[in-house]
């Protein structure tokens, strides 16, 4: 049986968050002067990028609330660098969303790949933990909206990747089927892991692949977006 639903993550699988969040903070750093604290841009990135991750991984198992996370990510490169700074923690906080919301840049392949499968007529949706105002916006300045049939945020799902609550309720939502369904992402304990304990097969979008082993092995790996056409037709 062929696949015919497909769900994508967003973040670094379609939209460029690593890159438009760079370029984002950059800003934001020249703007609030930073650079006569820092030594340079890298050092305030290197330090907030480390501790981001972490946030996001414990919002993802409901430890931490949506305030937290943003409140804390610009709290701590500016506190373990330079307390007296700390007071533009929450100006930095309210400029980051809307200014990385006006983004654009995608991941190489993108549209090309989400016109063939639109016009293949694949049904397809996107799943997400991105904050729900955030990611509307990012979609619609990009394009990307006019591709999904729907999308799934787990601010309005009432639960995260990977709990398999989100990725049951997605399924459901879209009167898809299992069997018939693969889930595209570059997070493998979010999208990949989530998926399968869903009983869903996973395409793991790995574009810079280490030696590190995997915990399991996905249905399938891949490094270039263009490869989902191929693999799912074959």
């Amino acid at each position: 049986m062929g696949y015919k639903y497909l769900f994508f993550d967003l973040d670094n699988t379609l939209w460029d968050f690593d890159a438009n969040s760079k370029y984002t903070l950059n800003v934001l750093f020249d703007t609030f002067q930073l650079g006569a604290h820092f030594p340079d841009f890298e050092t305030y990135y290197r330090l907030y990028s480390a501790n981001n991750q972490k946030l996001w991984q414990l919002y993802g198992v409901g430890k931490i609330t949506k305030e937290a996370l943003n409140k804390e990510r610009f709290a701590y490169p500016l506190r373990s660098y330079k307390a007296s700074l700390l007071h533009l923690a929450p100006l930095m906080e309210a400029e980051y969303l809307p200014l990385l919301a006006q983004q654009t840049r995608l991941m190489p392949g993108c549209l090309q790949v989400l016109e063939q499968l639109k016009n293949k007529r694949y049904k397809l949706f996107l799943i997400s933990n991105g904050f729900v105002e955030i990611q509307h916006l990012k979609l619609q300045r990009t394009g990307l909206a006019a591709y999904f049939d729907r999308c799934y945020f787990s601010e309005q799902v009432g639960a995260h990747k990977p709990s398999k609550v989100f990725f049951d309720y997605a399924i459901k939502s879209s009167n898809a089927i299992k069997k018939q369904s693969l889930v595209i992402g570059d997070n493998f304990e979010a999208d990949i892991a989530g998926a399968k304990n869903a009983g869903i097969d996973q395409v793991y979008f790995n574009p810079n692949p280490s030696a590190d082993p995997l915990p399991f092995k996905p249905t399938y790996q891949i490094t270039n977006l263009m490869q989902i056409c191929n693999l799912v037709e074959s």
